[in-house]
């Protein structure tokens, strides 16, 4: 039975000057605790690890730090952080928790999964005034340019698979399916994803068929042309069904994809005998039949479903049942995908179970549809040893590592809703990880009550982030009486700018295309960056969020929090936009009318909070925004900063008694907010 470890934080230092080198400082450890003498490349400078397991390295400063790990008999290792998060914490600085390395054994072998993958659409024809990340005459090079930041993460495993949700088409065939949405990819595409480190795509999807057999065959021709592994689509329904095998480790895989339902207009989206073909529809008996064959023939099935709900953070009822009966007729895995949003995991019969995968690369505007993981499964032949949640962000629709604000949310997401399927998490590094075998006891850190109220007032909104992810802060203790507390999470995930230029990816995120919005380091209330707004004399100017938010739990109480700071008297105007179900996008963004939600006069001085109640829409809202005007107050151009913005979603009512420990651990937290 593996040990658990109790893992301890290393100190990290940041040199007081901000632009002195940074201090860095950390460990390394087998999956017994025990140390290990590793080669470390951070940035492309070597570091000295010693034999204890511990490095230390004084680096020059940067906005990311890309931490590679190699030791001989191990899995090497990719794990990126942020100067910002290595230097802030709640209790210090560097909360980085020790790296694990897996060692390597005769047939254990790494595969990674990747989810919803295209890049159609809005990659070459963007939204009015964003960048074209794939032009015309430069496929090949911009598609690579948008996997460049997951390479070296999707190389290091023996197999790497994400679901390819589009047809591969040179140009876009004339006639395509009766439905509303549809996605052509061009094959240069399949060459990057290749190049990546992509060894087999899933084809098990609503997309498979859009463009009907031409876009099929199409899609079939340029895979089996370059190479690329696929399951999960044929011309027939035999084909559709039929199992990609892999020979990893010394053991026999047989990769199944399916699609979780017809579609209602005709043709439907599914293969159908030997007439037509498109995905396999993934019923119940069709997936543990293609189980039960791929076992009679000594392949270990892993079955990859598409299904579910979108933007939903629980699988449906039907995709649950179809995934668990896969595991109980003799599947070895099964991962699910197409809520475009990352949902738990579960170890279910000492199988590994992945409710969504969420998204690879797609070109969703949605705010939580960017929040991601790749997932590292290890596995001994047909037994699960470990897996690892690697949060990645897709910054600008190209998928970047998470870190930071960005970091702590995914994290603290997927392990919250694994704690209420009994599977929880503890970190390595900057990943979080799912054991098989013994699994680490729940708890409930407590926040001390006095030691908050030191630092905020009555009705602050405080964050949470600056805690470790694991960190489960969701009671008060030493609550003097009257006092009540409620918890929220913030639905953006990205309102401390610190992330805002880092990549080269650019962030679609705000509105900024102004010159008079941009994102400095002039000032900050934390970090290092901002958004600043320069309003000249008795004007104003508008900002906040450049699209809508999908995912929202209808009739909440929410709070639009922000530091702000200004150099001369300011009015700033709080306002609300939605989009109603039958709204187009583009028409709901200019036309539909915005909705004052307060007002706030900020005088000249430090910075202070401001926060902004409502509740959010009940009925006929697809989607909403709020946007934030500042209007100068003076005859003088007048400067406003805002730092630490958050739209915050009330998890709980203000209450002052504490929360039973296992429930805490399944609440996905990030704000708190006190009232006396």
């Amino acid at each position: 039975m593996l040990r658990i470890i109790v893992m301890t934080i290393v100190g990290l230092l940041l040199p007081a000057n901000a632009n002195a080198d940074v201090v860095i400082s950390g460990h390394i450890q087998d999956e017994t605790g025990a140390p290990i003498s590793a080669s470390i490349v951070v940035n492309g400078s070597q570091l000295t690890n010693e034999p204890n397991g511990n490095f230390f390295a004084r680096l020059s400063n940067e906005d990311i730090y890309k931490f590679s790990f190699s030791a001989e008999g191990f899995f090497p290792a990719v794990h990126t952080f942020s100067k910002y998060e290595l230097t802030t914490a709640e209790t210090g600085p560097n909360r980085i928790p020790p790296v694990t390395l897996v060692a390597k054994k005769q047939g254990r072998t790494l595969m990674v999964f990747g989810g919803d993958a295209m890049m159609g659409r809005r990659f070459s024809k963007p939204f009015k005034g964003e960048p074209t990340l794939i032009r015309s005459d430069h496929k090949l090079d911009d598609a690579r340019a948008i996997l460049k930041h997951m390479k070296p993460y999707l190389e290091l495993a023996d197999f790497a698979s994400v679901n390819l949700e589009t047809q591969v088409i040179e140009t876009e065939p004339a006639e395509k399916a009766p439905k509303s949405v549809t996605f052509f990819t061009p094959p240069e595409t399949v060459d990057a994803l290749q190049w990546a480190g992509v060894d087999y795509v899933t084809l098990g999807n609503n997309h498979t068929y859009d463009y009907l057999d031409a876009g099929l065959k199409a899609t079939l021709k340029h895979l089996r042309q370059r190479g690329m592994a696929f399951s999960g689509a044929g011309l027939t329904e035999n084909e559709a069904l039929r199992s990609f095998e892999a020979t990893l480790g010394g053991s026999r895989y047989g990769m199944q994809g399916y699609v979780g339902w017809a579609g209602s207009a005709r043709p439907s989206q599914v293969a159908e005998g030997n007439t037509k073909g498109g995905p396999p529809l993934g019923s119940f008996e069709a997936i543990v039949a293609s189980v039960a064959r791929d076992r009679s023939q000594g392949l270990s099935p892993i079955v990859q479903y598409h299904g579910s709900l979108e933007y939903g953070d629980e699988p449906s009822l039907d995709t649950e049942t179809r995934l668990k009966g896969a595991i109980d007729a003799g599947a070895v895995m099964a991962l699910g995908h197409h809520p475009h949003v990352y949902q738990g995991l579960e170890v279910y019969k000492g199988k590994l179970i992945a409710w969504s995968l969420g998204n690879f690369t797609f070109d969703q505007y949605f705010y939580t549809a960017q929040k991601s993981a790749l997932l590292y499964v290890w596995m001994d032949g047909n037994n699960f040893h470990r897996a690892e949640a690697v949060p990645i962000y897709l910054k600008g629709y190209t998928p970047t590592p998470a870190t930071g604000e960005m970091r702590h949310n995914i994290l603290k997401r997927i392990s919250s809703l694994s704690a209420k399927r009994g599977t929880y998490m503890m970190a390595s590094g900057g990943h979080a990880v799912v054991l098989s075998g013994a699994v680490p006891t729940p708890v409930a850190t407590s926040l001390d009550h006095d030691a908050l109220r030191s630092k905020i007032r009555d009705g602050t909104v405080w964050p949470l982030t600056h805690y470790p992810w694991n960190t489960q802060v969701s009671n008060l203790s030493n609550s003097p009486s009257g006092a009540k507390h409620r918890f929220g999470r913030d639905l953006l995930s990205r309102g401390d700018f610190e992330d805002y230029l880092t990549f080269g990816a650019p962030d679609r995120s705000w509105l900024d295309a102004s010159a008079n919005i941009e994102v400095t380091d002039d000032k900050a209330h934390s970090g290092s960056r901002s958004l600043k707004i320069t309003a000249p004399d008795q004007a104003s100017i508008e900002t906040g969020m450049r699209k809508f938010t999908r995912a929202f739990k209808p009739g909440s109480p929410t709070t639009i929090a922000t530091m702000l700071r200004s150099d001369k008297p300011a009015t700033v105007i709080f306002s609300f936009q939605k989009r109603g179900t039958r709204d187009g996008l583009t028409a709901a963004l200019k036309g539909n009318p915005k909705i004052e939600l307060g007002r706030k006069v900020i005088q000249p001085g430090n910075w202070q909070q401001v926060a902004v109640d409502f509740i959010s829409p009940r009925v006929g809202t697809r989607s909403f925004r709020f946007l934030i005007e500042v209007r100068s107050m003076s005859n003088e151009t007048t400067t406003v900063y805002l730092d630490d913005l958050a739209l915050i979603e009330w998890q709980t009512p203000y209450r002052d008694e504490t929360i039973p420990a296992l429930k805490t651990v399944a609440n996905d937290f990030s704000h708190v907010q006190i009232r006396e």
